[in-house]
């Protein structure tokens, strides 16, 4: 099945929000850049990232980014299980502002779907929110949220509050004008047209969007302008995807130190295997680990100075934004 998320380009990281990038050439995603700490970056043009990482910060920075709507909300999520979340929803349409929410339909069995979403539906319904079912025949797998036209929040996790004590995960918040822009026009695409398989996403220029599915030549052209005797950081919850592998493969061989962090599970085995036999380091999470790794990102040309923060800290993350400086877009896109 095809996935429905998307990405946005940032200094030298991607984070692949919403989407398992790694699995499938099908995938509809976005990501941002934000500085290893977390704290908010600037480009020369002011455009502001501030990326939010789970389960550190908690989900109280994404209610606040709800509750401060004045005008319109529209969001897209995979899964709503989040009384907060959805109360803080439903009190700005009570207060004036004009809420959208698409929510998956799919039959895949996963987080999503009308079974887990239906609850959140009819609350939202309830209370004036204009709320509507996304295409059934895609994992509508896009996390995101999109206020008063002037800023957007980008997750790779879904509003699903029983797990977000255990779950890596990472949301960015920005407010590049051409980005909130495509992911406006896009959403106004999918929620008009519910009925159909997802459009090709817009890409304004100077977005740093990219729309899956057909995510993937792109990930793997980013993936090979990583420069020997870099660093290169990667998270993600699953890999099936040969093309990806073959890229972090090369990447390696080029001199490259290629780093991959996932959750262990034997569906992903023939991957780890072909990765380590090719030079690349897989670390990998027990599953029964108290952290999953549900994340998805990538960093490529990391500065030294962020390769030595990663080697100090005790907990997997991905660090560095590259020589181009916080907030700094890549020609990759």
């Amino acid at each position: 099945m095809l996935c429905r998320s998307w990405f946005i380009l940032g200094g030298s990281l991607v984070l692949l929000l919403g989407v398992p990038a790694f699995a499938s050439a099908g995938i509809r995603s976005a990501s941002t850049a934000a500085d290893q700490t977390g704290r908010t970056c600037a480009s020369q043009a002011a455009t502001t990232y501030r990326l939010i990482k789970e389960p550190q910060a908690g989900y109280r920075p994404i209610y606040q980014f709800i509750s401060a709507a004045r005008h319109t909300l529209d969001m897209t999520m995979y899964s709503l299980v989040d009384p907060k979340a959805t109360a803080a929803l439903s009190a700005a349409a009570e207060r004036g502002v004009t809420v959208r929410v698409l929510l998956d339909s799919s039959s895949n069995g996963g987080a999503g779907g009308r079974a887990t979403n239906a609850p959140a539906y009819k609350t939202l319904r309830a209370h004036g929110v204009n709320v509507r079912w996304s295409w059934s025949g895609v994992l509508w797998h896009q996390k995101s949220i999109v206020r008063d036209g002037r800023a957007v929040c980008i997750m790779t996790g879904n509003l699903y509050a029983p797990y977000y004590s255990v779950l890596r995960d990472f949301a960015v918040v920005a407010d590049n004008a051409a980005t909130v822009a495509g992911v406006e026009a896009t959403l106004q695409t999918d929620f008009t047209h519910n009925h159909r398989p997802p459009a090709k996403g817009v890409v304004p220029r100077g977005s740093e969007l990219i729309w899956s599915p057909g995510a993937q030549d792109r990930l793997v052209k980013l993936i090979g302008t990583a420069r020997p005797g870099s660093t290169l950081f990667a998270e993600d919850e699953q890999l099936a995807s040969p093309a990806i592998e073959q890229a972090l493969v090369a990447a390696a061989k080029r001199g490259v130190t290629a780093n991959l962090t996932m959750t262990a599970s034997s569906d992903w085995q023939a991957g780890f295997d072909t990765l380590v036999a090719g030079g690349v380091h897989v670390n990998l999470y027990p599953a029964n680990a108290p952290l999953y790794i549900q994340s998805k990102g990538l960093s490529v040309n990391a500065s030294p100075e962020s390769v030595q923060a990663q080697r100090h800290r005790h907990e997997v993350r991905l660090q560095g934004l590259g020589p181009g400086g916080c907030g700094s877009a890549r020609s990759v896109a």
